[in-house]
């Protein structure tokens, strides 16, 4: 039976500004648990040092979901204030479309992307 953790090797591109971004991946992969319904296609974040931004896509506004995604937000934050000095804000975005290149979150890293089947989306959306 092992008795020491396994030894991890990291690519050469790994360093400081992957293991912040790992970070927060993580605080927001916490805080949507529960809290992403129907109406979400989407959750990425973008892990600026003094401003997280959590961009959030939707099929529609609706006050339910967009309350669950403010609450994300707002437990990333706190989250983050355990571990990091000075803590970042963390901001919500919501974009309503599909998780396309026009969605804002599209080049950041996602920590929820609905299949497209799940959504309900004919073959011509797919793409």
């Amino acid at each position: 039976m092992r008795t020491a953790p396994p030894r991890v090797t990291y690519g050469p591109d790994y360093g400081p500004r992957t293991e912040w971004e790992n970070l927060v991946l993580l605080e927001c992969l916490r805080a949507s648990q529960g809290r992403l319904d129907a109406h979400v296609r989407g959750v990425a974040v973008e892990a600026g040092y003094e401003l997280v931004v959590v961009h959030a896509c939707v099929d529609r506004e609706d006050a339910a979901t967009v309350e669950d995604l403010a609450e994300l937000a707002t437990d990333t934050e706190a989250s983050l204030e355990q571990y990091v000095e000075p803590p970042p804000t963390v901001q919500l975005r919501l974009h309503e479309g599909d998780t396309d290149r026009s969605w804002p979150g599209y080049e950041h890293r996602r920590v929820y992307l609905a299949h497209c089947r799940a959504r309900g989306n004919t073959s011509s959306e797919r793409r």
